[in-house]
């Protein structure tokens, strides 16, 4: 594959053609594809997910391949031409710069910004020669969502949501208080007053983010720690706790030869997670981490508090909105590519967030989340 955007590669100039049939799995048989779809011309390939791009050299439209089964291959509407293709990714390509006709963009943040950034990016999307005619399945212009297919939706509804917040003052990001309020509702975010912020805290600026945005008191990936007025304890104050909780003993039975890490009193309990995770804070850096209950491993993932509450914003708006614009597709065709693009979009801002890890045993959180397709996270 020739050097292309950071969505899309196409094959080399030259190159020699393949067909779609000669991608098919070797443990499968290619007699059981589809004629139509081993006939496309393969002429590049999705970056995030390895995934085969096709062109019907009849129609000059372009397809996005999915193919595990080949009894069962697709192929979902991508581009109306090859040239319509380039223009595509260059689109999203300056979005991403901020450059060309997103260059305005360029250090503005906000509601507002988001909104107008998302409107902006769809009007560029739909600039190509659609159609009004069926691209299969019954699916086309009319029927999309935004005017457009599942891919370019996507891209279009969550790559703005970085323009959420600005550059920080001690923290990497600056997001507004009423983008929590806004996604989770006024009574839904808990800020503190300063007598609620243990001595431990030390880090200003993460003391100040709590008090003036705060963290939402529920969320699809998250749930704030004690009562609304309670004060927040530190794991040392919350292991000893709960490990004298009748209802919570039998956890710490068989790990009492593993005590919560040495530095336990400088950390801080945030909340826990659906995943049986608890989010915690070192209250002398501002690093969030997530610990099993038992505090006995930290592991990183977020860079600090303003790129957690972020990912908890971005979280919460796609479940507002994923139904809306049918992000996922039919039988969740699309999934792991709301996942792929979450995770950029947040990385963006945040990589510590999205790392790869080749730590088999390190659970990072993001992409874990995001990629749950079974438990359906998204």
């Amino acid at each position: 594959m020739g050097q292309g955007s950071a969505l899309v590669a196409l094959c080399a100039a030259g190159a020699v053609v393949r067909r779609a049939v000669e991608f098919v799995p070797d443990k499968f048989d290619p007699a059981g594809l589809d004629p139509y779809i081993a006939g496309l011309d393969v002429v590049g390939q999705f970056l995030p997910l390895e995934q085969e791009v096709v062109r019907d050299p009849g129609s000059d439209r372009v397809y996005l391949l999915d193919m595990y089964d080949p009894r069962h291959a697709e192929v979902h509407p991508l581009a109306p031409s090859m040239e319509s293709l380039r223009r595509l990714v260059g689109t999203v390509a300056d979005f991403d710069g901020r450059c060309g006709r997103f260059a305005d963009l360029a250090g503005r943040a906000g509601p507002e910004v988001v909104r107008e950034a998302r409107e902006r990016l769809v009007s560029g999307l739909r600039e190509e020669a659609w159609g009004a005619q069926d691209w299969g399945a019954g699916s086309g212009p009319e029927r999309w969502p935004l005017g457009l297919p599942n891919l370019w939706r996507i891209v279009a509804v969550v790559k703005p949501l970085a323009l959420i917040a600005a550059p920080g003052r001690g923290l990497l990001l600056d997001l507004p208080a009423r983008a929590l309020d806004d996604v989770f509702g006024p009574d839904g975010v808990r800020r503190f007053t300063p007598d609620e912020l243990p001595s431990a805290l030390v880090h200003e600026p993460t003391r100040r983010f709590l008090v003036e945005v705060g963290l939402p008191k529920e969320a699809p990936s998250f749930s704030a720690a004690g009562s609304p007025d309670a004060p927040l304890r530190t794991l040392a104050e919350d292991h000893a706790e709960s490990a004298r909780d009748p209802e919570l003993r039998h956890l710490y039975e068989d790990v009492a030869d593993r005590p919560p890490v040495a530095d336990a009193d400088q950390w801080l309990y945030l909340g826990s997670t659906p995943q049986d995770v608890d989010v915690v804070l070192d209250g002398r850096t501002g690093a969030v981490h997530h610990a099993p209950c038992t505090y006995d491993r930290l592991t990183p993932m977020n860079a600090d508090i303003s790129t957690l509450a972020l990912a908890l914003w971005m979280h919460g708006v796609e479940r507002d909105v994923v139904e809306r614009y049918d992000l996922k597709g039919r039988a969740d065709d699309f999934y792991v590519h709301l996942a792929e693009i979450m995770l950029t979009t947040l990385a963006a801002c945040d990589p510590e967030a999205c790392r790869e890890s080749d730590d088999l045993d390190e659970y990072v959180y993001w992409p874990e989340v995001f990629h749950d397709t079974a438990g359906g996270a998204l």
